[in-house]
């Protein structure tokens, strides 16, 4: 199968960035030579790296900021942070960084992740340079979100399985927002004094459902899925509290309903919820609602030709 038009893209900015890193420098007629690609796909290319990258004239290009940290690390140690490449390789020695190219080239590891929304390029396009500005000055914000407008104060843009969250507080309360639903974005002329409580909530929790006021969720697993659960945490704050005969006992901490919910549903029949009674009568209901919905005639009609 050929590779698509945005993994080709991903490889040469990829291979940019290294070279970027590795010489200082990298030349525009160059790069037309080596990817055979055209000079308007090279400007493309070049641009998507304008933020980190400069024109420095006769048609060479550098990294704006210097490659290195003050750590002694390199831009490729601060890329693979911010992607969060640890998840996956929790060493990134020198020995990683050598192999790369040679991996990628032999493509004996691949790494898959879920496709991110269809409309991602409009909505960072339209909105990543207003959040980032609010963000860093502490400005309120304007935003119409799902039809509705509503004043935050925004703290951080957060992406999880690929989707894009704004992280804002809403009449002081902590809530997440999600970016394909922001139609309208307008920084105002007032300014929030950032909450320190926020700040840290935010800084240790790595997931788009994060608030002051959690709930505690008690979950049984029969056997024959538990070893799912055991082997990585499927859900939030996952702690073993017990492995019996049958199964296993789990404990959790949820933010919000629609946060546990949709992540019990995928495992029936195989999971039950022991604790709180009113979660428990929530799926159920909702159960009950869709096979009410399923038995209903309308549903059943048989079409004669």
């Amino acid at each position: 199968m050929a590779k698509t038009t945005r993994s080709r893209s991903a490889e040469r900015l990829v291979d940019i960035l290294l070279e970027l890193h590795l010489h200082g420098v990298v030349n525009r007629s160059a790069l037309m030579e080596k990817f055979k690609i055209t000079e308007r796909t090279v400007y493309r290319d070049l641009n998507a790296l304008s933020p980190i990258v400069e024109h420095t004239g006769n048609g060479l290009y550098r990294l704006i900021h210097s490659a290195q940290s003050p750590g002694g690390q390199g831009l490729h140690h601060a890329l693979a942070n911010f992607l969060n490449a640890d998840n996956f390789f929790p060493e990134r020695n020198t020995d990683f960084w050598q192999k790369l190219e040679a991996r990628v080239d032999e493509k004996h590891i691949l790494i898959l992740s879920n496709d991110a929304e269809h409309t991602v390029q409009r909505d960072i396009r339209r909105h990543l340079a207003k959040i980032e500005k609010s963000i860093n000055n502490h400005n309120v914000c304007q935003i119409v979100y799902k039809g509705k407008t509503r004043l935050i104060n925004p703290y951080k843009l957060i992406n999880k399985k690929n989707i894009w969250y704004l992280q804002a507080t809403e009449n002081s309360r902590l809530k997440s927002f999600s970016l394909s639903q922001i139609s309208w974005f307008d920084i105002q002329k007032t300014f929030f004094t950032p909450d320190e409580n926020v700040r840290e909530l935010l800084e240790k929790s790595l997931d788009p459902w994060v608030s002051e006021n959690t709930f505690t969720v008690k979950i049984f697993i029969k056997d024959n899925i538990s070893h799912y659960f055991l082997r990585r945490d499927l859900l939030p704050e996952q702690e073993l509290l017990e492995e019996q005969r049958g199964g296993v006992t789990l404990r959790c901490q949820a933010a919000h309903e629609n946060q546990i919910l949709p992540l019990l549903f995928y495992w029936l029949p195989n999971i039950q919820i022991l604790e709180p009674s009113w979660l428990k009568e929530k799926l159920i209901k909702t159960l009950e609602s869709y096979l009410s919905m399923e038995r209903s005639p309308e549903n059943h009609v048989i079409s004669i030709t």
